[in-house]
């Protein structure tokens, strides 16, 4: 086993890294947040030629047919500039419509994905402790009505479809639908979009799934591993803005990096990122080979990057002394980054009681 990039996944690194350093920095994340009226058309569509959406995608539906791992390579570039993009819910929306494995759905919408023509969003949570409900309240009856409401649906106001998790099965629902409102929530990440959704009677078309248990188990092991891509990337950007800070600022005649209070954190932040990132490598290595071990491992590397991401964009904001805590400096873009990401998939407690519960313990 070699949890080790090879060269084609190093070369994707490098273009997407080439594109977001040219196409979006903190300014345009500001000035997206600022405007409120959408993500950030322009980088989107410049990931949509460079493929990165179509990473999951396999290549009968023009997609990329690429693994988790080239996945996560995608939004761990994304999370380094925090792009304001819906990036994290499409590869999520592709990895859930094949699993499904609902092969007319698959037809009807991945080729569309691939294109960046349409969103799908993934309707599933309706309480703040778990993103998947254990039994959930909205209802569908068998021609596929959808009626009830779901409190955070990641890019739900941009999205064309909706895939529902409703207490008989999943319903994909047009967004567009009479009996579908979509209210925009206010999300402390800029570079985050969600809303609130309710469905009253909504047309929708039943989507069977044979082990809906299994499906919603891989999803949730998918999810998990595209978060912590997405942290992790932020995490060492954070990381890298601020040891070169230590490096340029002076005090007292030296650079407040060789001082003990400055440069021990640092090595200690860089220690968690060496060991976050083989975890995350492994996680990725077991979902490309099908090991059975892969939701374990997906869980492990959600809860890693959930406990260090806030830690380690506090540590910035500190160790920038009083500028770090300024509106002018970037360090609040990860502070609210990494906050947000802590909750997104449930509480921190329900995310190591599932971790617990898949060791077995």
């Amino acid at each position: 086993m070699t949890l080790l990039l090879n060269e084609d996944q190093r070369e994707l690194q490098r273009s997407l890294r080439a594109m977001f350093e040219k196409q979006s920095d903190s300014k345009r994340v500001r000035a997206v947040h600022e405007a409120g009226d959408g993500f950030d058309a322009e980088t989107w569509a410049a990931l949509v030629k460079l493929g990165a959406t179509t990473t999951l995608i396999p290549e009968a539906f023009d997609g990329l047919g690429l693994g988790l791992t080239e996945a996560s390579i995608v939004l761990e570039e994304a999370g380094r500039v925090i792009a304001p993009v819906p990036l994290y819910t499409t590869l999520l929306a592709s990895a859930a419509i094949r699993a499904t494995g609902d092969l007319a759905l698959q037809a009807e919408l991945l080729p569309r994905i691939a294109s960046g023509e349409t969103i799908v969003a993934l309707a599933f949570t309706e309480a703040a402790d778990a993103w998947i409900p254990v039994q959930p309240d909205v209802t569908a009856t068998a021609a596929g009505t959808v009626t009830g409401a779901k409190t955070f649906v990641r890019d739900g106001q941009f999205a064309d479809f909706l895939l529902v998790l409703t207490a008989s099965g999943l319903v994909l629902v047009d967004a567009n639908a009479p009996g579908v409102t979509r209210t925009p929530l206010g999300v402390l990440d800029a570079s985050l979009f969600a809303a609130r959704v309710e469905f009253a009677s909504a047309a929708g078309q039943v989507i069977a799934v044979d082990d809906l248990e299994g499906f919603l188990t891989e999803v949730d092991a998918t999810a998990s591993v595209l978060l912590a891509a997405h942290q992790y990337g932020a995490y060492t950007r954070a990381l890298a803005i601020t040891t070169q800070y230590a490096k340029d600022r002076f005090q007292f005649g030296r650079s407040i990096g060789s001082f003990q209070g400055v440069k021990f954190p640092l090595a200690a932040w860089a220690m968690e990122a060496e060991l976050a990132l083989g975890i995350l490598r492994q996680a990725t290595y077991l979902a490309d080979t099908g090991s059975a071990e892969f939701v374990r491992a997906a869980l492990t590397a959600q809860v890693k990057l959930q406990g260090i991401s806030a830690a380690g964009a506090a540590w910035m904001a500190r160790l920038h002394g009083g500028i770090g805590f300024t509106w002018e400096h970037d360090a609040h873009l990860f502070i609210k980054q990494a906050k947000t990401a802590q909750v997104l998939l449930g509480t921190p407690g329900n995310r190591s009681e599932r971790l617990a519960s898949a060791l077995g313990i």
